[in-house]
């Protein structure tokens, strides 16, 4: 299907929503299409269509030419095809998800993109910054699962700022609909304990009270990033949730230097939900 493209303004912070498709941007590297398992694996859960989308860009050469084959080639029968006739990559994606609510991208970075060096006016960038909804992101030590396996868990990295109610709500949201168990994890630095580590017990409480299946993991280490990859490891069948800024300016700022380590060297995808 060869789509126009409409620009409508970029949207102002990510909410928690009934997931109702989820969209793959390729590129036609095979980079980009590492995030086609862990989007059908959300789908397959839902019983939600995967769109596979494309923008056609014959002079730069960056556009999936391939898409309708790959699209027959999954096992999944719920799986669609978009190729947009005109536009940048970033802004398409931006406006689908604003037109289209419930859709939620799912989509690989490339070595160029690496979060810890995110390139400002890069097309990961401009979706983290200002697509209207959490954005699932894999990154380029993600380890696919089984084939026909389901998310099991959702690990939620809570620091204790403002952040952890948005990032809170969207795991709760997520948990309800894909069935997770929630774990909510705090890493203890250096630093004194600002009272996080007992808020964290009494907010896995509230959610079993609520009716999901949750629990609170506390735990130390010099550097929180690396200590959270680690925990990952351990999570085979997770999803992590963690929270981007909405800030302008340098483009790490985009997620923070803690974030920006674990999205690099993350096993497992990530929600990555945004905070004005």
């Amino acid at each position: 299907m060869l789509r126009g493209f409409q620009w409508r303004g970029h949207g102002t912070a990510a909410q928690p929503s009934t997931i109702r498709q989820l969209l793959v941007p390729l590129d036609g590297s095979q980079e980009a299409a590492r995030a086609i398992e862990p989007a059908l694996r959300i789908a397959r859960s839902l019983q939600i269509p995967v769109e596979l989308m494309t923008v056609h860009d014959p002079v730069h050469g960056k556009w999936a030419q391939d898409i309708d084959e790959t699209a027959a080639g999954l096992s999944y029968e719920h799986v669609e095809v978009a190729v947009v006739g005109a536009g940048w990559a970033g802004d398409v994606i931006v406006n689908a998800v604003a037109e289209h609510p419930g859709t939620v991208v799912c989509m690989a970075t490339h070595n160029r993109d690496r979060f810890s060096r995110l390139v400002a006016g890069s097309v990961t960038e401009h979706v983290l910054r200002y697509a209207e909804a959490p954005v699932v992101m894999v990154g380029p030590r993600y380890l696919p699962g089984e084939a026909e396996g389901l998310f099991e868990r959702a690990v939620v990295c809570c620091d204790g700022g403002h952040r952890d109610e948005v990032t809170l709500a969207a795991a709760e949201s997520w948990a309800r609909q894909l069935k997770l168990e929630l774990e909510l994890v705090h890493v203890l630095g250096g630093g004194a304990d600002d009272g996080t580590a007992a808020r964290i017990p009494d907010e896995a409480v509230r959610l079993e009270e609520n009716g999901l299946a949750a629990r609170a993991t506390v735990t130390t280490g010099a550097d929180p990033a690396e200590r959270l990859i680690e925990l990952f490891a351990q999570r085979p069948g997770s999803l992590a949730v963690l929270a981007s800024h909405a800030r302008v300016g340098l483009p790490r700022i985009v997620l923070g230097s803690v974030s920006s380590k674990v999205l690099e060297a993350s096993p497992v995808p990530l929600l990555l939900t945004r905070v004005p």
